[in-house]
């Protein structure tokens, strides 16, 4: 008992001064920085990242003050369409003026509706003037994405009647009540929350390889072999703060993303998977150190094994990454969910084994 009260002990101070030193580091402060902008402002970027990925999501966003110049008339019917819209829109008798309201930013759009009825025998042209901004020009087509295509839909029933031979195709259409998900839903629950909780994790591995390979580049980890300190305990050290500052930050980073209106479910299910996780990663990094001793040629590894890793993880239905977003939108039982983290524990078990063989083999390496 007292000597194990001493190991724990050990592994304390050894733990306690990579803290210290860690916080000294420039590289862990700036990555926490950048993951702490991305949680603190994560709905803009949600907004930000689904306009470039699929512009069209931005469609059911409703734009204050936009004003859309419309040329014609009371009785037109893409006016008439127009009007139902979100959009506010204008109506102008002559072009000229509804020009000089868009080129002095009074408008910002001008459409030019046809002049012919829709069972007429005219082509019907519709012309539309948008502003030179990409961002307000893509949100101003999508708004008008769904009363063009209701006109163009109005002149194709009145118009095809005419066609000689002309009969309508009966289908059949069987609504299951499966609905797609939207972008916003994706983005935020398979995308932004499994990637912010774990990085943390994958900077853990990082950290723990450089917190031992210094040692033995530096030359001092037969200095700390020569305290009280045994190698285990040293690197149990190493690994326990590596491993602690992973729960600790994800936590924060959740935190914020509630705080930004982001429902999150099994919230401690959740960090507990996360913290397991990151003890699998400081394990795996902990047994490549303790093999190659160097740096550069750990964390290329390390980096490997990560990258195919992270790359395979959405293939499975209950991998890290699809478990995170199982468990916040509640798509996962209790039963399951418990079955996969007691799965996960096994693993991390196995590789403090190996780590704690790896060891071994390097204090047999230090006594010879």
């Amino acid at each position: 008992m007292v000597r194990s009260t001493n190991s724990y002990r050990k592994i304390k101070a050894i733990a306690k001064k990579e803290l210290a030193d860690l916080m000294h580091e420039k590289t862990f402060i700036l990555s926490v920085l950048i993951q702490l902008f991305i949680a603190s402002f994560s709905t803009f970027l949600v907004i930000g990242l689904t306009s470039f990925y699929d512009p069209t999501a931005m469609g059911d966003m409703e734009i204050q003050g936009t004003k859309i110049a419309v040329v014609g008339t009371e009785d037109n019917e893409l006016y008439k369409l127009l009007e139902e819209s979100k959009l506010n829109t204008v109506l102008y008798r002559e072009f000229p003026d509804a020009h000089t309201d868009f080129y002095e930013r009074r408008a910002d759009a001008i459409i030019i509706a046809p002049s012919g009825p829709p069972d007429g025998k005219d082509i019907l042209n519709v012309e539309i003037y948008l502003p030179k901004s990409e961002i307000k020009a893509t949100l101003i087509s999508m708004q008008l994405k769904e009363p063009l295509e209701k006109f163009e839909q109005q002149v194709r029933d009145i118009r095809t009647q005419r066609l000689v031979g002309y009969s309508p195709i009966d289908i059949n259409i069987i609504k299951r009540g499966v609905e797609t998900s939207s972008t916003y839903f994706e983005f935020i629950y398979v995308a932004l929350l499994p990637l912010l909780v774990f990085t943390p994790a994958f900077i853990s591995g990082g950290l723990v390889i450089d917190f031992i390979t210094e040692e033995y580049e530096r030359k001092t980890m037969e200095l700390l072999l020569a305290s009280p300190a045994s190698l285990l305990d040293i690197v149990n050290g190493k690994v326990l703060l590596a491993t602690a500052i992973v729960p600790l930050q994800s936590f924060a980073w959740m935190l914020l993303l509630m705080m930004n209106w982001i429902k999150i479910s099994n919230f401690f299910e959740i960090l507990l998977l996360v913290t397991i996780i990151g003890l699998i990663l400081v394990l795996s990094s902990s047994v490549i150190a303790l093999t190659f001793k160097d740096r550069g040629v750990s964390q290329l590894l390390y980096s490997m094994i990560l990258i195919f890793l992270f790359m395979v993880s959405y293939l499975f239905t209950n991998s890290p990454l699809n478990l995170v977003t199982r468990l916040s939108i509640e798509s996962i039982g209790s039963l399951e969910s418990g079955i996969w983290m007691l799965t996960y524990s096994m693993i991390a078990v196995v590789l403090y084994i190996l780590m704690r063989a790896s060891v071994s083999r390097n204090t047999i390496t230090f006594k010879r």
